[in-house]
């Protein structure tokens, strides 16, 4: 009778569990890697920057930004706001280079 009643709460408290959530919508990337070089590149203030950016740039999507390497300029933004942030000084001398 109690292992009964063991199994029975057992499987009461299985059922009601919440299932497992799905991840946030940020957590998952919902950019191409294209369209993330784009997103810097636009943001470069000559087209010999943005073309740098889209030819040498390797992007990486990890819990909800985006970073964008090129040679030793480091880039990122998040996918909710898409507010592209010079990591370092190779990455701002890249952004403002005439």
């Amino acid at each position: 009778m109690v292992a009964g009643i063991g199994v029975t709460l057992l499987v009461i408290a299985a059922v009601t569990l919440p299932p497992r959530p799905a991840p946030e919508p940020t957590q998952t990337a919902s950019l191409s890697d294209a369209e993330a070089l784009t997103i810097v590149a636009h943001e470069m203030r000559s087209p010999a920057a943005a073309e740098r950016v889209m030819t040498e740039g390797q992007p990486r999507f990890e819990d909800g930004s985006w970073y964008i390497s090129v040679g030793g300029a480091h880039f990122h933004f998040t996918q909710r706001n898409r507010i592209v942030v010079a990591d370092d000084p190779p990455a701002i001398q890249l952004e403002y280079t005439p």
